[in-house]
């Protein structure tokens, strides 16, 4: 399999800069001397497939903040290791577009980043620079069990329903999983299409506060093409990254036209949503 695509912005001799699609895109080609920025959310969950690569900084998607801050939950997290770290403003750029991020302003920055003279308003092209001038990054490792797990959370005679943290692990299965509804902790932008060789029966995420040209929710055309159901749930309704709070806290702010046929409305719990998806037509 080829490898993700990761692209250069930027090189000097303090370091380089790449921007990808998705934080999980990032892999050996980058390290100590870079700056990633992504199209990904700001929180702990995809922070954490940065710092154990080791680079010097890095500049996500504040994804609307959302309940409890998680869409910038990851900035104190890269505080507390030393590395600089800020997140695009949400309306400033595509959710899941990193050449959108790169384009975009500087919504919220660690107090790491901030001492490298990274604020609020500025262009994500002109942090990175300065984010350019911290030490050489370390490899980090805060991987948790959590990570690849796939939560069995209901056995129905329809089908079953089961979450996951994120993409990598949808795209670890290697088989259609066609009696499958998946929760995410993750967006439902633009990158969720890869699911859709799984064949699923639906899959419900977080709608990340929509950002730029409604780019939260971009996957939901493909989908449909494919048939399968999707739904998402309002950032502000539970803590993206965090795929037990979408089925426990979630509430669903849109869907896709499939979604919609077997009876998924917005306002509805992610619980009532997913049992919706199982039902037969």
């Amino acid at each position: 399999m080829s490898p993700d695509p990761i692209t250069p912005v930027h090189e000097e001799a303090r370091g380089r800069i790449f921007t990808a699609d998705s934080m999980t895109y990032f892999d050996e080609r980058v390290g100590a001397e870079d700056i990633v920025v992504c199209g990904s959310y700001a929180a702990p969950s995809s922070f954490r497939w940065a710092l154990r690569l080791g680079v010097k900084g890095l500049i996500a998607h504040a994804v609307g903040v959302g309940k409890d801050e998680a869409g910038i939950s990851g900035l104190p997290l890269a505080d507390k290791h030393g590395v600089p770290a800020a997140a695009c403003e949400t309306m400033s750029a595509r959710i899941a577009d990193g050449a959108s991020v790169w384009a975009g302003t500087v919504g919220h920055a660690n107090e790491t980043a901030k001492k490298l003279g990274v604020k609020p308003g500025q262009s994500i092209e002109e942090a990175a620079r300065l984010i350019l001038a911290a030490p050489p990054g370390k490899k980090i490792v805060l991987e948790t069990s959590a990570d690849k797990k796939i939560y069995d959370l209901e056995e129905t005679p329809n089908g079953n329903i089961r979450a996951s943290w994120g993409l990598p692990v949808l795209r670890s299965i290697k088989e259609p999983r066609p009696n499958d509804v998946f929760l995410q902790g993750s967006h439902c932008g633009q990158t969720l299409i890869h699911v859709i060789p799984l064949k699923l029966r639906g899959i419900i995420a977080n709608d990340a506060g929509r950002g730029m040209d409604d780019s939260g929710i971009a996957s939901f055309g493909p989908l449909a093409e494919a048939g399968i159901a999707a739904a998402a749930v309002g950032a502000m309704t539970a803590r993206i990254g965090d795929v037990m709070s979408t089925w426990n806290d979630g509430v669903i702010s849109v869907m896709n036209e499939v979604a919609e046929q077997r009876g998924v409305q917005v306002g509805m719990t992610a619980k009532e949503a997913a049992r919706k998806m199982l039902e037969t037509t």
